[in-house]
């Protein structure tokens, strides 16, 4: 049996642009990400997913039918695209109404659903308010919540965790486990590696309008994380001079007290030895950021 989304030398076009060239995808059960810079055809690729764009070339089948002409498929999907979709002169809780009559539902399962997303996200104080009263980070999780009304078979996610905290972004996550656990499909677009690197899953790396790469996530440890460069910040400032006696290259060679230090690392494995280093003098370490590398350096 093939999987739940199954693409077939996919071309789609924008007059003279060709923002997918030629795509073949087929998504496993669970979390499938696609990772790529600005431009590489994400947010164009899910749209072809869910119906919203009819493709110059190839074939695009949802749980084993054309999305673009079957409106059955669409009370099976659930897609949170680039921008909120939801209107900004409803309240939250008439917005929820609404997408959930799209979605043949009740307005008592609606609102249970509703109610209990919302709560999570910790959004719920907001179902009376209006759309365009809200933060950026709310209106996302109303725009969540809209998605998953339905309980789809395939979820279709454009940057979930955009303006987020940390607390909700790690709703946003737990709710994609809880797809993976149920064997349902999420499919799971970003140009973010800090988020590719939270999940242990399926890879595929997207560029110019093409697919260059299938693969699991903690591979990119190896095939990225080299010669890049980390912030490692202290529990309290440290004199300059002891760090250079250390061999660390000071971000301002003019300062007396450093607050963090940033330093070039050739791979992943060698973060620990300089953390040794740190600890072994006495400096005791807050946190450790990886700056994260450049999406154009992922090789074709």
């Amino acid at each position: 049996m093939g999987g739940a989304v199954i693409m077939r030398n996919v071309t789609k076009r924008f007059k003279s642009v060709t923002a997918l060239s030629g795509v073949s995808f087929e998504s496993r059960n669970g979390i499938n990400i696609l990772l790529g810079p600005n431009g590489a055809g994400k947010s164009t690729l899910l749209k072809c997913i869910a119906g919203l764009y009819h493709i110059d070339h190839g074939s695009v089948r949802v749980l084993g039918k054309d999305p673009y002409y079957s409106n059955e498929i669409r009370y099976k999907l659930g897609m949170l695209s680039d921008n909120y979709a939801l209107y900004d002169y409803l309240s939250v809780r008439e917005n929820l109404l609404f997408f959930g009559r799209l979605f043949r539902l009740t307005r008592t399962a609606t609102l249970e659903r509703a109610r209990r997303v919302l709560k999570r996200l910790n959004a719920l104080k907001f179902i009376d308010s209006k759309v365009y009263a809200l933060s950026r980070g709310t209106k996302q999780k109303v725009a969540f919540c809209r998605t998953v009304l339905n309980d789809p078979d395939v979820l279709l996610l454009d940057e979930p965790t955009a303006f987020l905290d940390a607390s909700s972004s790690a709703q946003i996550r737990d709710f994609m486990e809880e797809y993976k656990a149920h064997g349902k499909t999420v499919i799971f677009v970003t140009q973010k590696l800090d988020e590719v690197m939270r999940f242990d899953a399926r890879l595929s790396i997207l560029k110019g309008g093409r697919l260059v790469s299938d693969t699991k996530t903690y591979s990119l440890y190896n095939s990225v994380l080299r010669n890049f460069q980390v912030n490692i910040r202290f529990s309290k400032p440290v004199p300059a001079l002891r760090l250079k006696k250390l061999g660390i290259t000071l971000v301002n060679p003019s300062a007396e007290m450093v607050n963090y230090v940033t330093v070039r690392i050739r791979h992943y494995k060698d973060v620990n030895r300089i953390l040794r280093k740190f600890i072994s003098s006495g400096i005791y370490i807050l946190s450790v950021d990886y700056l994260e590398p450049l999406l154009t350096s992922l090789s074709d």
